[in-house]
């Protein structure tokens, strides 16, 4: 393991906690790092990876044009739950296994979530705007009780913000293809899109879509929404249409939003100055011991990569009890396994 290379190519590494680090180096890997305070450009990356084996990665993207420069690549170990970001066709094609951490950010970015469904409903990016202006002006707010509440997408993460605002009760609608009526919980129901946005005084956005097939809330969906709604939106930038959704909310047709995500980051955008917006730098997975969890098990999964007999079963799931398990199958460390890479 002593000539293995790996990049970290996550713009914040080991800050609270060098346990990642630690693991890579006793590994005997040649550690890596981002040094550049910012993502990585698909343009650089061919040149930056060349020498990597793996790659602790963040939401660089990972296309197949990209994939097919780097030759000595075998594992790419995201410090996250999507692979949007990674053209999983070609990783197979080119036998290069792919990790996520997709247990580690469901609670903060659930909490997050209600976090910001509190702060809307109580008007607090409001509020705060007023005060800075030096306005004292009182704004009646509203009881999560008194609202029905939009889930767009009922992964992991949508689930646990349902379960967290059972405590507030709102009533609860489900959009969610994968799901029949059966599959949810007591006092949980489920619409389709149109239908929900039409109900909904607030909508969460938690769906999973790969980023060609453009936004799932686009002008037309805005236009379905409920008058005076608002907007929570912590999956992926790509998902809402930014321009159609600053249209909406300049109109009125909006009362507000809150934004962890976006399609171009650092976000630098007109909605940062709108007064109903709560914009936020993608930080819903950011807590102190989510952070230390994902790097560990970002860590954890490379070196196993290469330290584990991997012996494909009929499933693509390598042999070892311990190996973790394909990506929408297993909480925690998943992966889509495309096999060894020659």
């Amino acid at each position: 393991m002593s000539h293995r290379v790996v990049y970290v190519a996550l713009q914040q590494f080991c800050e609270t906690d060098d346990r990642p680090k630690r693991l890579l180096l006793e590994a005997g890997w040649d550690v890596r790092l981002n040094t550049m305070g910012r993502r990585l450009l698909r343009e650089e990356m061919p040149a930056v990876l060349r020498d990597a084996d793996a790659v602790l990665a963040g939401v660089e993207p990972y296309d197949a044009e990209v994939l097919a420069a780097l030759p000595r690549l075998r594992c790419i170990s995201r410090c996250g739950a999507g692979t949007d970001s990674v053209d999983l066709e070609a990783a197979r094609r080119l036998g290069i296994t792919v990790y996520t951490t997709a247990e580690e950010v469901v609670e903060p970015v659930a909490q997050m979530t209600v976090g910001m469904i509190l702060a809307l409903a109580r008007n607090l990016p409001l509020h705060l705007d007023d005060v800075r202006k030096g306005l004292w002006k009182k704004r009646t707010g509203i009881l999560l009780s008194e609202w029905t509440i939009g889930v767009v997408g009922f992964g992991r993460i949508g689930r646990r913000v349902e379960q967290c605002l059972r405590g507030f009760g709102p009533r609860v609608l489900v959009h969610d293809p994968r799901f029949t009526p059966s599959d949810l919980p007591d006092g949980v129901a489920l619409r389709s899109l149109p239908v929900l946005l039409a109900e909904a005084d607030l909508v969460s956005i938690h769906a999973s879509r790969r980023q060609e097939e453009g936004a799932l809330i686009g002008r037309q969906e805005l236009a379905m929404m409920k008058p005076r709604s608002y907007l929570v939106s912590s999956a992926r930038g790509f998902l809402v249409d930014e321009a159609a959704l600053y249209d909406a909310l300049c109109t009125g047709h909006l009362a507000g939003a809150a934004i962890d995500v976006f399609q171009v980051e650092p976000y630098t955008g007109p909605l940062a100055r709108l007064p109903n917006v709560l914009c936020t730098p993608h930080v819903a997975s950011l807590t102190t011991a989510s952070r230390s969890a994902m790097e560990r098990r970002c860590a954890e999964s490379a070196v196993r990569h290469f330290t584990t007999e991997r012996r494909p079963t009929a499933t693509g799931v390598a042999g070892s009890s311990s190996a973790p398990a394909l990506v929408r199958v297993m909480a925690g460390a998943d992966r889509t396994d495309a096999g060894p890479r020659s």
